[in-house]
Order: C-alpha cells, then structure tokens, then sequence
C-alpha cells in the first residue's frame, strides 16, 4: 500500500537511499583496486587477498532475504539508521584492523548491513512513492549505483596515491554519516507497525542463509585449482540441503521468510530471470574487457580505465532521464529494447580484434552503456510493481540475490570458457589464440539473445 509523505520527508527519503546503493558499489570498486597493493604488502596469495570482498558478498548475498523481510516488518527508518550505524562501523575498523583475520571478521560483518542498504532503495519506492514517479527514481536510484562504480576506483586511486592501503576502508565514512543524519529525521516520517517476534522465520533465515552463502563458496571453490571433486561434491550438497530444507520450511510455516508464490506472478519472474541473464551476461563480459584491452592490444591501464567508465557513465545519463522514455513506450517494450541493444553490444563484442579501431570499441561500450541505462530501471520497475501488498523488502531481495548470483556465474563461467577457447586455439591454431576472448564475447550474445526472448513474454 502506498503511503504518502511530505515534500520534505519524501526528498530525504530519495537522498538516504540513493546515498544507500552509492556506498554499496563504491566500497567494492574502491576496494578491488586496492587489492594488488594489499595483497604485496601483507604477503598473500590471490586466494587470500579475495577474501576481502568475498567475505562482505557472503553475507550481503546470504542475508538479502533476511532483511528484505525485516524491511517488512520493522519500520524502514530504524533499518536505515541500524544498517548506516553498522556500515560506518565496520568500515572504520576496517582501516584500523590490527591483523587480516580481524579485517576479514569486520568485512564479513559489515556485509549484513550492505544487504540491508542495497535491499531497502526499491522496497521504499514501492511503498512511499507515488506510482507515477517510481519509474523515475527506480532510474536515479540505478544511477547511484552506477555512480558509485564509477567514483570507487577514482577516490580510491587518489587516497592509495596519497595515503597507505588503509585509507581504502574510510572512503564512504562521510556518507555513513550523513545517511545516519538522515535516517534519525526520518524516524519521525517512516512510521510503520512493527510485528511481533514470533512472525519472523528464524529457521527459514538459518536455511536461507546457509543456502546462499554455500552456493557462493561452491562456485569460486570451482575456479580454485585446489579444490578436489569431493569437496565439490560436499559443499554442493550442504547446498542443495539447505535450500530443500528453506522450500519445506517457506510452505509449512504461517509467516514465511520469502513467499514462494511470488515467483507464480509472470512479471516478478521475468524481472528475476531478466537479471539473472543481464548480470551474467554483463558483468561476465566486463571481466574480459581489461584482458582484451591491455593484452590483446596493448593499451595503457588508465586508458583501459577510461574504456571501462564509458559504459557506467552512459548508464547513468540514460537512467536519469528513464521517465520520459516511459511517456512514449511500455515497460515491456523498453525491457526488450534493453535486451536488444545488448545484443548488439555483445555481437559487436565478438568483432573486437587487434585491428579494432578506437571508434568501433567505443561504439560498442556506448551501445552497451544505452543498454544498462534502459534495462536496470525499468526491469526493476517490472518486478516491483507486480509484488502483492507487504512483499517489497523480500521482492527487492529476491531480485538482489538474482543479480549477485548472476555476477558470479558470469565471472566464473566466462573465465572458464576463455581457458577452453584458449587451450583449443593453442592446440590447433596457435597464433590465433588472441581470438578466445571475442569467442567468449559471442557466447554472451548468445545468451543476449535467449534473455531477449524470455522478455517477449512479460505481460503487458
């Protein structure tokens, strides 16, 4: 049910959320380009130094479904204040951490509020915007997002030129704070009735959790050399366990974690799908993109990087402006359109060769970049207003978890694909093996082309 609020209390609540996602990406990408230099100082190996990220994305990722449904249940301002409480917190400690294995406690800690601060922005567009601007702030709110990918690596990169590694870890202190600010005044505007403690699903919480957070170990544990079938095999079936044990659990219970008839409305499972394929297809490709660049042709890294911005700043012109493309076509013209160009990207992708000129890589991020900027904002749109009355905070987390297991499976299957073309190229035609990466790059258009088909099917 929508509720109103006041002009004043309706702007902070769009400046706390987008506040919410910029710090969400712009610690990830802030912090992934600290970890050469992290890794160097304190003696790790790739393994090791990855656990910085991978131990906040274990808990955001395991814990979405959880705080969506606290999001439900408990007013949203008290989830703001505890959520930007925790995040300026742990990422102060972060820089003061005395040895790794604290840091990688506090990161691990500080996921939960990620969860939260990343879960909340569409549940609170759903609920206290007005449907006819929820489109706009669906595209403002992927634009912070794209924002904080954006500005992660260039505050980053100017804090590690001037201070030590550690510095990394307070770049988003000064928007914990002013999140915090906000929250406490709207306190006094966010006023839901909060339930008991007997209706939340602690067991559904414990299988969900350990569900998720296993899946994600079970797919990097596939990249690592290391790992043995048997521990493969193990940790897969913990995995699978719990998630049956989640499903019995969600259909007995009178209060459920997540309600597993959300994914019978059309809509809501396009919008997951859609995410799932967009994210792998995407983030996979975007992992590529820097070998291609350096290696394949030689370019300088900052010229890499300067490539690698076109897209997110395309995205977040097309997103701001998302609601007059909305005044001239549906929701599910707009999906399929977002769909098609990204075709066209991952086609012009697999062109991509040691003679490319500049022009025609750039053109292609562009496309790519027009692409995010119509798909994010209206898919989202898509799922969120086909949710039932008291389901947005798990909506936003069901449609979180879409995307994060889709940016893993991207990076780890493009990966492995790149070794297989290679090692085949290798094989049979060694100097061609710069070709494996825009062989991946055609896989991706492939699998571009069956999410478009999946779109045709969203109901008007």
């Amino acid at each position: 049910m929508f509720v109103p609020l006041k002009t004043s209390s309706n702007t902070l609540l769009v400046i706390a959320i987008n506040v919410a996602a910029i710090i969400v990406l712009m610690d990830l990408s802030a912090i992934n380009i600290a970890l050469p230099i992290i890794r160097e100082q304190l003696d790790l190996s790739i393994p090791s130094v990855s656990l910085i990220l991978m131990a906040s994305m274990l808990s955001a990722t395991g814990s979405a479904l959880v705080m969506g449904k606290l999001i439900e249940l408990y007013p949203p301002s008290r989830i703001l204040v505890l959520a930007f409480s925790l995040f300026g917190i742990t990422t102060t400690a972060s820089a003061f951490a005395p040895n790794f294995t604290i840091l990688i406690i506090l990161r691990f800690i500080q996921g939960f509020a990620e969860a939260a601060l990343y879960v909340i922005g569409p549940a609170l567009i759903k609920k206290f915007i007005a449907a006819q601007a929820q489109q706009k702030q669906h595209g403002l709110w992927m634009m912070s997002t794209g924002l904080g990918i954006s500005l992660g690596p260039i505050i980053g990169g100017l804090l590690l030129s001037l201070y030590s590694w550690q510095a990394i870890f307070l770049i988003n202190l000064p928007l914990s704070i002013i999140g915090l600010i906000i929250s406490l005044y709207l306190a006094k505007s966010l006023k839901t009735k909060s339930l008991k403690a007997s209706d939340f699903d602690i067991k559904g919480s414990i299988y969900s959790f350990s569900f998720l957070a296993l899946i994600i170990i079970f797919f990097n544990l596939i990249g690592n050399k290391n790992t043995t079938f048997l521990i493969l095999f193990v940790v897969l079936g913990l995995s699978l366990t719990a998630l049956f044990l989640f499903i019995r659990q969600e259909k007995n219970t009178k209060n459920p974690l997540f309600k597993l008839q959300l994914f019978t409305i059309s809509n809501f499972r396009q919008a997951n799908i859609g995410f799932f394929l967009f994210f792998f297809i995407n983030v996979g490709s975007r992992f590529m993109r820097p070998f291609f660049f350096e290696e394949t042709r030689g370019f300088s890294t900052s010229l890499s990087g300067l490539l690698m911005m076109i897209s997110p700043a395309i995205m977040l012109l097309i997103s701001f402006y998302i609601d007059l493309l909305e005044k001239h076509f549906s929701t599910k013209q707009l999906v399929i359109s977002g769909n098609i160009l990204l075709s066209i990207s991952m086609l012009m992708f697999s062109f991509w060769n040691e003679q490319s000129s500049l022009i025609f890589l750039i053109c292609s991020l562009l496309i790519l970049g027009i692409a995010m900027g119509i798909f994010y904002p209206t898919a989202a749109q898509l799922g969120m207003k086909s949710l039932p009355q008291g389901s947005y905070g798990t909506g936003s987390a069901s449609i979180s978890i879409s995307k994060s297991i889709g940016k893993l499976m991207g990076v780890l299957i493009f990966g492995l694909l790149f070794q297989i073309f290679f090692q085949l190229l290798l094989q049979h035609s060694p100097l061609d093996t710069q070709k494996a990466i825009p062989f991946v790059f055609f896989v991706a258009f492939i699998v571009s082309l069956i999410n478009t088909r999946f779109s045709f099917h969203i109901k008007p």
